[in-house]
Order: C-alpha cells, then sequence, then structure tokens
C-alpha cells in the first residue's frame, strides 16, 4: 500500500473521531429541550456514519475480507437514516407555519 492512501486513511480516521465527539458534545447542548431528541437521532446517525467510514478506512489499511465491507456499508445505512430523522425533526421544530 502506497503512503498517500495510508495518508488519507489516517486523515479520515482522525476526521470521524472529531465528528463523533462534536456530535456528541452538541447532543448535550440541546439535551432536556425541545432541540434534545432531534440531535440525539442526529449524535447517533453521525456515530454510525463515522463507524462505518472508519471501518472502510480500516477495511483498506488491514487489508480485511468483504464481510467487514457489508458490515460498513450497513452502519453507513443505518446512520445516513438516523441523521435523516434527526434533521426532518430540527425542520419540523424550525419551520414557520404558512398562515
Amino acid at each position: 500500500m502506497d503512503s498517500p492512501h495510508i495518508i488519507l486513511n489516517i486523515a479520515s480516521l482522525i476526521i470521524n473521531t472529531l465528528l463523533v465527539y462534536l456530535a456528541f458534545r452538541l447532543s448535550r447542548v440541546f439535551e432536556g429541550g425541545i432541540m434534545g431528541k432531534p440531535w440525539r437521532f442526529i449524535c447517533f446517525g453521525v456515530t454510525s456514519l463515522a463507524l462505518g467510514s472508519s471501518i472502510f478506512s480500516l477495511k483498506y489499511i488491514l487489508k480485511s475480507g468483504a464481510e467487514v465491507h457489508i458490515i460498513g456499508g450497513l452502519l453507513m445505512l443505518l446512520g445516513g437514516i438516523l441523521a435523516l430523522i434527526g434533521m426532518y425533526a430540527e425542520y419540523r421544530n424550525w419551520k414557520i407555519p404558512n398562515d
């Protein structure tokens, strides 16, 4: 494996870690309020997306099998769905009715 790919995958792992950290911090900021539930979905969605992305990076670094690829894809799918639910709930909280 060449060094640019290793550098990109390590950078991806670092960015994924920061994404999860910030998602949990924002989830705590909004905890208990009207934005608590949407941000909980977003937090778990971002965490799942980051885990799936990290699995792809680790798969490339460690040269794992196809089952790891499937698990990463399923985690990313779940994360996307959870983040979408959270963003939609956030949108509904901020939407101004057309009266």
